[in-house]
């Protein structure tokens, strides 16, 4: 047999081997499958995720050293940041294929569609703690029953003030929502839109969600006009109230704590009804599934959510104490929760808690960020100039009842979004009570006048009948 021959034969049965082995399904996109070490495990972990920088910097570092030391693997965490409907959307687009491994963050709502979607794997964390979460708390979900989804953190919204500003303007912290409608408050609040900031959105949703669309709509409308300026981040919201260029801001618990442990007179106002779960899931189809597998094991852990602590984070697990050295993230949680040992001690104080409704929110976010954008920011000119309008009048039209219900009206239409019918009808209340007090002074200056004719005609009587009684 020619070389030829022998060296085509020898071709032809080294393809007909290859094609007799079995094939791995190839990935149509994505990252490939990366070697296991002897342990097992992939030496890299890749999360997509909103979550923010310090939080994230923490659990690196304790991750890869837990990795290191209990594991027996050296990991590099890789991250994908993007805001929480971005991380949704690029999980959406890697359909099933993705480049991360875990979905780290973001609302419940958003692990919800993926679930829905068939875009997660379910997976069971082996912690002890972690079968300690109820699946239930307050009638808000904690965790999946079907294990696909499993809860991150605790968030804590409200909004926060800067104490040095208050001071020299001689004014006490605001202890409520409803505090912040006083007109002092003038252009001394700072705020993202809700369409630009998931943290605004759940402020604003909550609002909605707890005093009805209309009650709702009308106080946010009422709560603009003492806004001094709309911000492209929530971000933007804590460093300018931290640097006390506005007073008071819409925000999150976590930035605010940061930065007054950084030295910022800076405290929060927390809603109780503001407090919601962050979501954390492993992706179908991650490509390094083993060591993300073993860093949700890890997450239900002391050590893991003492990290998310020292970030200025709620844990989720009920047994770690928050608790600290003075001026430590912990130390400031805790007074911020009344000195309670954890958020479930804290949230189980209150009456009557209507917890964030996702489904809720959800179902309404297109139309409440297209409202907030084109209602109130667009027209916060028009909306200010009509409510100071009417606040305005209100001192003028009191005690004159035509006057007082025609101001009724006026901000009747400023609660439905009419900004210039409002201020057409709070000028027009203020007219009538013009033409009332021209009216009223009138009829005074004819009393007057009658009153002077009267003494006028007594007086020229009297004379002539004392006339009358000398000739006499």
């Amino acid at each position: 047999m020619s070389d030829f021959k022998r060296l085509s034969l020898t071709g032809l049965l080294l393809v007909l081997s290859l094609a007799m082995l079995p094939v791995a399904a190839a990935k149509p996109s994505g990252l490939m499958q990366t070697p296991l070490t002897a342990g097992g495990y992939e030496n890299t972990i890749v999360l997509v995720t909103p979550s923010n920088a310090i939080l994230l910097n923490n659990l690196k570092t304790a991750f890869e050293k837990y990795a290191r030391e209990k594991l027996g693997v050296s990991v590099e965490m890789q991250l994908i940041r993007a805001g929480s409907p971005e991380c949704m959307n690029k999980v959406i687009a890697w359909n099933g294929a993705p480049e991360a491994d875990i979905f780290f963050g973001g609302d419940l709502i958003y692990h919800w569609k993926l679930k829905a979607r068939n875009l997660l794997e379910p997976y069971k964390p082996n912690s002890a703690y972690y079968d300690e979460l109820p699946m239930v708390f307050l009638g808000s979900p904690l965790r999946d029953p079907d294990e696909i989804w499993h809860p991150k953190l605790w968030w804590g919204h409200g909004f926060m003030y800067n104490t040095q500003v208050l001071k020299t303007l001689n004014l006490e912290p605001p202890k409520s929502w409803d505090d912040l409608l006083d007109p002092k408050w003038r252009d001394l609040i700072v705020m993202c839109t809700p369409s630009r900031s998931s943290s605004t959105y759940i402020n604003v949703a909550i609002i909605l969600q707890n005093r009805g669309w209309d009650e709702g709509w009308a106080f946010w409308r009422r709560i603009a006009s003492n806004i001094g300026s709309f911000v492209q981040r929530s971000h933007d919201v804590i460093e300018l109230v931290s640097k006390g260029e506005y007073a008071i801001g819409f925000t999150y618990a976590q930035g605010v704590v940061i930065n007054r442990q950084q030295g910022y007179p800076v405290s929060i106002y927390m809603d109780p009804t503001g407090f919601i779960v962050s979501g954390v899931s492993l992706l179908k189809g991650a490509p390094h599934p083993n060591i993300a597998k073993a860093f949700l094991d890890w997450w239900y852990t002391p050590d893991a959510q003492q990290a998310a602590l020292e970030a200025g984070a709620f844990p989720v697990l009920a047994s770690l104490k928050i608790q600290g050295p003075p001026n430590s993230t912990a130390a400031l949680l805790r007074e911020y929760l009344g000195d309670k040992d954890n958020i479930y001690e804290y949230l189980e104080s209150f009456t009557n808690v209507k917890f964030y409704n996702f489904t809720y929110a959800e179902m309404v976010y297109s139309d409440v960020s297209k409202l907030f954008d084109e209602d109130i920011v667009a027209k916060h000119t028009d909306l200010k100039g009509a409510w100071f309008t009417i606040l305005d009048a209100r001192n003028k039209v009191r005690g004159y009842a035509g006057a007082e219900a025609k101001l009724n009206d006026a901000i009747n239409a400023f609660d439905r979004g009419d900004y210039s019918l409002a201020r057409s009808l709070a000028l027009e209340a203020e007219n009538i009570v013009t033409q009332e007090k021209a009216r009223q002074e009138m009829i005074t200056n004819i009393a007057i006048a009658v009153v002077v004719i009267i003494i006028i005609v007594a007086a020229v009587i009297l004379v002539i009948r004392r006339k009358k009684s000398v000739k006499s």
